[in-house]
Order: C-alpha cells, then sequence, then structure tokens
C-alpha cells in the first residue's frame, strides 16, 4: 500500500481470521468437506490463514476455503475493509482508499454482491404486496464508441423502460416479517408469471390497480388479489401497499449513495441492499460463512 492508503483504518488481521472462524465453525472447526470435526491444525497459508487436515476424509481445507474471501488476491482484512465500505462508497473511493487496482476492487464487490442474491431463499406467503418502482440507472462505466452523448431517459415520457435507463424494478414484500425481493426487469410484461414463482398457494397479494396485476389470482401459487386504486384511496383494510412503498424509500436513498449504478449492475446492488434489510443484524456474518462451492 502507498502512504496515502495506510492511514486507512483496517482491523488486524488476526482479529479477522478469528471472526471468520467463529461465523463458519462456531467453537469446534469441522471439515468443510465431509463436516467431520476429526480435524488437526497444519500449519498456515501465504495468507496467515489457518490450515487443517481432516483425518475422516483426509483432506486439507483452511479457514478461507469454499468462502468469498478464497479466489482473491486481497488481504482478509482489506476484504472486510470492502465489505464494510461498499455499504455507502463507491468502488471507485474504495479502491483509492486502499491503494488497489480499481477493476480488482470492483471484481471483489461484484462477488460479494452476486453471493447475497444466493444466502436465503425467498417465498412468498400469506399476505404479500409488490409494487414497482423505477430507477434511474444507465450504461455507466461503458464508453460510447462514438463519443456521441446518448438521449437521456430522463427526458422520455411514460413509464420508464430498461432500454430508456429507467428500469423498473419489481419489489415483493412478505408482511409477515417484512422480507424483499427486488427484481430488475426489462420491461414488465410477465410479472404475473414471476410472482407466481415465488408463490407458496396462500398468497393474498396487494397491489395497486396496474394492469400487469391482472388475473393474478388465477396463477398457480397465488390464492388472492386485493388492489388498491391510487387516485382514490392508498390504503382499504388489508389492502395497500405501503411496506413496499418504504422499502422503495431506503431503495432511492440507498442508491443515491454511489452518484450513479450501471443498469446491467443494479441487481447486483439490489440483492446487497435486500440482504442488509432482511438480516439488519446479521448479514455481514451470513457473507463470512456462506459455502461459495454450493
Amino acid at each position: 500500500m502507498d502512504e496515502e492508503s495506510a492511514q486507512v483504518f483496517l482491523p488486524s488481521r488476526e482479529r479477522c481470521f478469528e471472526r471468520l472462524r467463529l461465523a463458519r465453525f462456531g467453537e469446534t472447526v469441522t471439515c468443510v468437506h465431509c463436516e467431520s470435526d476429526n480435524v488437526v491444525k497444519r500449519g498456515t497459508t501465504g495468507k496467515d490463514a489457518q490450515q487443517h487436515w481432516c483425518k475422516e476424509c483426509e483432506t486439507y481445507f483452511n479457514d478461507l476455503t469454499n468462502t468469498i474471501f478464497g479466489q482473491h488476491r486481497f488481504e482478509l482484512e482489506e476484504m472486510f475493509y470492502i465489505i464494510k465500505e461498499m455499504r455507502s462508497e463507491p468502488t471507485a473511493q474504495i479502491a483509492r482508499d486502499l491503494g488497489r487496482d480499481y477493476e480488482a476492487v470492483l471484481n471483489f464487490v461484484h462477488k460479494v454482491q452476486d453471493v447475497s442474491g444466493e444466502i436465503d431463499e425467498f417465498e412468498l406467503y400469506e399476505v404479500c404486496e409488490a409494487d414497482e418502482v423505477y430507477v434511474t440507472a444507465g450504461e455507466k462505466g461503458i464508453e460510447d464508441e462514438d463519443e456521441s452523448p446518448r438521449e437521456r431517459g430522463l427526458k422520455k415520457k411514460g413509464r420508464g423502460r430498461f432500454e430508456s435507463d429507467k428500469p423498473p424494478v419489481l419489489t415483493l414484500v412478505r408482511r409477515s416479517d417484512g422480507r424483499v425481493r427486488f427484481l430488475v426487469c426489462k420491461n414488465l410484461q410477465g410479472t404475473d408469471e414471476d410472482i407466481a414463482e415465488y408463490g407458496d398457494g396462500s398468497v393474498i397479494l396487494c397491489t395497486d390497480d396496474y394492469s400487469i396485476y391482472d388475473g393474478i389470482e388465477n396463477k398457480e401459487g397465488v390464492d388472492g388479489h386485493l388492489a388498491v386504486t391510487h387516485s382514490d384511496t392508498y390504503v382499504i383494510g388489508d389492502a395497500h401497499t405501503n411496506t413496499c412503498e418504504n422499502r422503495h424509500s431506503f431503495l432511492r436513498q440507498w442508491l443515491a449513495k454511489f452518484r450513479g449504478v450501471s443498469k446491467h449492475h443494479l441487481q447486483k446492488y439490489l440483492n446487497f441492499l435486500a440482504l442488509k434489510l432482511n438480516s439488519p443484524e446479521d448479514w455481514f456474518e451470513k457473507l463470512l460463512c456462506y459455502n461459495v462451492s454450493g
């Protein structure tokens, strides 16, 4: 690292490994291949990760094996820093802070974002909500070959479209516990099919009166449909999309911190946001112990 980046506060490597081991194994280290606890220590790796030998399946593994940290050249404390800072800082700023190559940091950020969407399965049941929001997201990071200015989506009338740099995001919320899933759409045709895929058959879906939700109660996975006409009212008993609107406020505020997000990577950013909203107390631990080997 250069002198400027050396001023960045990083947690100690030893404490990072301790936290990683506690999240992955608890008090007793078990083999990541066969789950046996008949393991012994066998030195450390070049990154100071503790290496273990499993007597049961006769294989080696270490603290980083099958984690999001295993295939990257950063030190563990740097990767901890990146994950913590990517909640609110643009990737370019994080790279400058660490004195690291931007593309390398970006690749790790994208890995974390992808994993965030895989950690927890999402299912709709009982009373749920669905609503759409349009996000300003263009071709950030992609050069225009003829260097001509592009027509901006914000200047176009009507509902947003992916092609006009204002992609629609379908927000699904399970009202019983507030868990959310964001789906970036090319367009909103087929929205009923997307929603039905998550339903368990007991879903009473609350939406606005947008025609994309018409007849959704006839889809397998959805049991009933309550629609509210927002030009008249926003709440009729249990029929409202207020929880979705709440999640949209988090979405807008959070994306604004990054001063522009590529529409091609928007789903990744929203995967990470959903993880934080769904698991506010333990989202970091879930990332630490996630097994990337599947």
